[in-house]
């Protein structure tokens, strides 16, 4: 293909990265001095500085290095987008730690999975997190354990206030029992008898395994070095750098920080930028998520098209004061084209669509900042190489669809002690198959054109029907499952599946019911059909494209 995109490339940004000389804890430190007194996260209206961030990490650091934790040991953070995210997150880093993240309303199975495969012996969990690893914690290698409310680094009274009513009015957290933990200020109140030392981690060590269905849906855990990590946020920072001033962007962050996409894009690169993120803790809500962006002088942002989409739709969205924005950013799915218009006549901005995936630490594609490509995710990032193949490997021509393969450095070394995996997921001579059916244009514009096989898309995130269908298939009157994605205005696609019963007695709340103990809120089927057959391939796989056309 000959990268026929860089013929249309804007023409600021160049073609490749340069070399990278700073690792991740010298950019953290440099970002820390430059900006100390600038507000680094706001969370609940508290405001965090670079320099309290700095300590405050540096005071969990020294607890966790006191526990014994040593460089490369995992450590799981289980916690929405409030500011003990950022804490905990750079103080993993700063003491050599590999961060497993984790979604925080993941189920005890779905926990204990990831806690198992990874091998964590550390986490730092919300306490609504707590009961279900006190069911499991004897299943791990977990010693180290703190727990914290969501209020916790908020100053007096709103600290209380907060705590309340997540304990008493939305009664989120249960009793649990965990004998061995801490919770969190007593953990950053902590004094060590020893002096707390810096691990540093060479550019080939594994930063992060984030874990992700990949092409199967059987979760895996994907290994992030510190080169895949810094060369990521490099082709980012490249990409945006003419639109962003740095120290001076206040910025949208509505997406949760364990998601890879928010992750990199807020947690980090622009963190690094010396910018203010606002952490929206939950962001389904709508009116109160206006209310924050009326508040603060906002220029950028991040977000799903679901939430796109929301907002436009909500008529409270058309009285904000858009005046300081500059552009948002879309991943995770695709954005809808009527979305991107009634945005940009309310608002007067572009949402700007970019492509990726957890196997490349995430970002593959962005769509120009200035002039977006309607439908497309734009041109691969620098240093990043994409071919489009047939289903025997050979390389397609300019506008035939076919599977996406894409070779660059921020591409995972692969997915932990899973070698088979790897085998299936990296080609022969080193392309990551990413399972998803696009095309390129004569201008080098990509476009997706179909999402993985079988893949369930809700609000961007990944479901895979193996998953749930091995749950529904651990049900005692449940003979036989296959579920499928289907059309849902509210989130993009939602789950229907298809039961046969080994006992007459079973009904749709008791498996409403089964399914809310061992799967993610997201995950549960909307829709369920009571059926006498499900068709399947000679291997016994579910044919659903079959089921799809019922």
């Amino acid at each position: 293909m000959n990268k026929i995109w860089l013929k249309n490339y804007p023409k600021n940004i160049p073609h490749e990265i340069p070399p990278i000389t700073k690792d991740i804890i010298d950019l953290f430190f440099e970002a820390c001095e430059t900006f100390k007194n600038q507000t680094a996260y706001i969370s609940f209206d508290k405001e965090l500085s670079y320099l309290q961030l700095k300590n405050l990490s540096f005071q969990l650091a020294s607890y966790l290095q006191d526990k014994g934790l040593k460089k490369g040991d995992k450590i799981a953070i289980q916690l929405p987008n409030i500011l003990q995210y950022p804490v905990s997150l750079w103080a993993s880093i700063i003491s050599g730690l590999t961060v497993v993240n984790i979604n925080p309303i993941y189920t005890q199975r779905e926990t204990l999975h990831i806690l198992k495969d990874s091998k964590v012996k550390a986490i730092i969990l919300l306490s609504s997190c707590a009961k279900n690893l006190e069911k499991v914690i004897e299943e791990t290698q977990i010693k180290t354990i703190l727990v914290t409310e969501p209020g916790d680094l908020l100053s007096f009274p709103k600290k209380q206030i907060v705590n309340f009513v997540f304990k008493h009015i939305q009664k989120k957290s249960k009793p649990y029992n965990l004998p061995n933990s801490i919770l969190f200020p007593k953990a950053l109140s902590f004094k060590s008898k020893h002096p707390f030392q810096i691990q540093k981690k060479q550019m080939d060590d594994i930063l992060f395994i984030q874990y992700t269905g990949g092409t199967t849906g059987t979760p895996k855990g994907a290994c992030l070095s510190q080169k895949n990590i810094l060369s990521n946020l490099k082709q980012c920072e490249l990409w945006l750098s003419s639109s962003l001033k740095k120290g001076k962007e206040y910025v949208l962050a509505p997406l949760p920080l364990y998601h890879i996409f928010a992750f990199l894009v807020n947690g980090v690169l622009l963190f690094l930028y010396g910018s203010k993120n606002i952490l929206i803790s939950d962001p389904r809500q709508i009116p109160k998520l206006i209310s924050i962006m009326k508040k603060y002088p906002i220029t950028i942002g991040t977000g799903v098209n679901t939430l796109f989409k929301a907002l436009v739709l909500h008529p409270k969205f058309q009285n904000i004061n858009t005046s300081t924005w500059k552009f948002f950013v879309s991943g995770g799915m695709a954005l809808e084209s009527n979305t991107q218009k009634i945005w940009k006549k309310i608002t007067n901005t572009y949402i700007v669509e970019g492509y990726g995936l957890t196997e490349a630490s995430p970002v593959v594609c962005c769509n120009d900042l200035e002039n977006p490509r309607d439908n497309s995710i734009g041109f691969p990032l620098p240093s990043t190489t994409i071919r489009i193949v047939n289903p025997n490997g050979l390389e397609l021509p300019i506008g035939k669809d076919g599977e996406l393969e894409v070779k660059g450095p921020q591409v995972m070394t692969g997915y932990y002690n899973k070698e088979e995996e790897n085998k299936i997921v990296f080609t022969e001579d080193g392309w990551l198959k990413t399972g998803d059916i696009a095309c390129i244009d004569e201008k080098g514009f990509l476009y997706i054109k179909d999402r993985k096989k079988n893949m369930i898309n809700i609000s961007g995130l990944k479901v895979y029907p193996n998953e749930i269908e091995g749950v529904l298939a651990a049900h005692s009157k449940i003979k036989d499952a296959a579920v499928i994605g289907i059309k849902d205005n509210h989130s993009s696609e939602s789950i229907k599946a298809y039961i046969i019963k080994k006992d007459e007695s079973l009904d749709y709340r008791e498996v409403i019911t089964y399914c809310k103990k061992n799967l993610a809120p997201y995950k549960i089927p909307k829709k369920i059909n009571f059926v006498k057959d499900i068709p399947r391939s000679t291997v016994g796989k579910p044919l659903h494209r079959l089921l799809k056309k019922d």
